[in-house]
């Protein structure tokens, strides 16, 4: 398939949905509900944090090796959507309904049914971005679909912190800061798994047309669990000896690193940084970012066919970083110390909008070019690896985050965050600050270093397509 039609591609797209919403229920609010509301000590949850998600890294490669070579009358990807539906909605929920108390228990409880989420995830994550790169072989319209996946995968963050924001966390006479009432963690996790069901259902349903037409190898391979299991790593090896896929990969672990930080100490920049409270402000500042991204899924395609993706890569993610960066800067040298708070959260707002803009044709741009890799590896290996491509991808990705998770938790740790609130000082804030800024920034400079060396060009894409056209004629 070449040009597909718009219902095709909101039909692939929504499955994002699903894995946008749940991921963002992990990243944001996961490490902030085991420290603040149920005590586990930061250190801990930061390791916890780190374990899950390099054990979701590595179930990533073999997971996307066994769809690789999965064969059946429904196609390599979709008996793997099919398995990670219920079973990820289910262990999601258990995770925020810890049935355990002590420290070393909840410990476990957060490693085990974190790691349990994240394996059956992975079972609907990674095929369904595979199958993304199998729907066409277009240059432009791959970064298309990557755009209705993103768009998607954003628009799963902006219900879940329309609920969170919007109602969940809405103060009481008891919290001023809603996210600190432990009442309200139960009915959110069950809200957001059902929305993980219905999407990620109703994505599976709506796309089963395309089966007959998939791109298959086309020498048959026997399957065996065991020869699979031995082929993941090599898999991996091979996939990084391709220098386009290096660079990528490697670009992406730092700026995994910078979004895992962020990510997981989210609400203490809300909450503690910045001072928000309230419905209206934690909205306003909480959504921001998510129109700017619209903005960005909207232009990208556009802005990838004038810049290439290197440079959309590139330079979105240095403007990320600066639009980051400014604001932060401005409160820890006294700037908005005499600014009434609505102004603050206007400033907030205008540079969140900016970091969608910047980062998401980034994003869009980064995982198109992950097919055409596919391409550029099959005239050197005669073998399709979508899969192995974009496990190896997310496993840079995730392993990152875990590291970004680890780091939060060390952060908090290392400035002394206090359990209790009330006994924050000037201090912590500036500390966190620092960790918020500067060392984010610096990790997102590295990765634009890895970005700038990619150099597999949409003119060299279409040589790569040729070649495959005469090979297979």
């Amino acid at each position: 398939m070449s040009n597909l039609s718009f219902n095709l591609k909101a039909s692939y797209g929504l499955g994002q949905l699903s894995v946008g919403a749940l991921s963002l229920m992990q990243r944001m609010f996961l490490f902030f509900f085991y420290v603040q509301i149920l005590g586990l000590s930061p250190l801990l949850a930061g390791t916890a944090s780190a374990i899950a998600s390099l054990f979701d890294a590595i179930t990533d490669p073999i997971i996307g090796s066994l769809s690789d070579n999965w064969r059946s009358k429904y196609g390599r990807r979709f008996p793997f959507l099919v398995i990670g539906t219920f079973p990820t909605a289910l262990s999601a929920f258990l995770l925020y309904t810890p049935l355990v108390e002590g420290e070393i228990l909840l410990f476990s409880w957060f490693v085990f049914f974190s790691c349990l989420t994240n394996l059956f995830l992975t079972f609907f994550a990674i095929p369904h971005f595979a199958l993304g790169a199998e729907l066409s072989k277009d240059y432009l319209e791959r970064a298309s679909v990557v755009g209705y996946r993103q768009f998607f995968y954003f628009f799963g963050h902006v219900i879940v912190l329309f609920l969170a924001y919007g109602y969940f966390f809405a103060p009481t006479d008891e919290y001023a800061n809603g996210q600190l009432n432990p009442e309200v963690y139960n009915p959110f996790i069950i809200v957001v798994v059902t929305i993980y069901l219905l999407a990620s259902i109703t994505s599976v349903w709506k796309t089963k047309s395309v089966i007959p037409s998939l791109i298959t190898d086309e020498k048959k391979v026997n399957f065996s669990i065991t020869d699979n299991f031995k082929s993941i790593f090599s898999d991996i090896y091979t996939a990084l000896q391709n220098r386009s896929f290096r660079m990528v990969f490697f670009g992406n672990i730092f700026t995994s690193m910078a979004a895992g930080v962020t990510f997981n100490l989210e609400l203490y920049a809300l909450t503690f940084f910045w001072g928000l409270s309230g419905e209206m402000s934690l909205l306003l500042v909480g959504l921001a970012f998510y129109p700017g991204a619209f903005i960005g899924v909207f232009i990208a395609k556009r802005l990838i066919s004038r810049l290439d993706k290197r440079n959309s890569m590139l330079y979105g993610n240095a403007m990320w970083i600066i639009f980051i960066i400014i604001p932060i800067l401005m409160k820890l040298l006294g700037m908005l110390d005499d600014l009434e708070m609505s102004i603050i959260v206007m400033i907030l707002v205008s540079f969140r909008i900016m970091q969608g803009i910047a980062i998401t044709p980034c994003d869009i741009a980064f995982g198109s070019s992950l097919a055409d890799i596919s391409d550029e590896q099959e005239i050197q290996t005669h073998k399709r690896q979508e899969g192995a491509f974009f496990a190896a991808a997310f496993f840079s990705i995730k392993a990152a985050l875990g590291l970004g998770s680890a780091l939060s938790g060390f952060a908090l740790w290392f400035i002394a965050w206090p359990s209790n609130v009330d006994n924050i000082t000037s201090e912590n804030l500036f500390d966190l600050g620092i960790v918020l800024g500067p060392f984010v920034a610096a990790l997102g400079l590295i990765s634009c270093y890895f970005f700038s060396k990619y150099d597999l060009s949409k003119n060299r894409h279409i040589e790569i397509l040729n070649q495959l056209d005469i090979r297979k004629k």
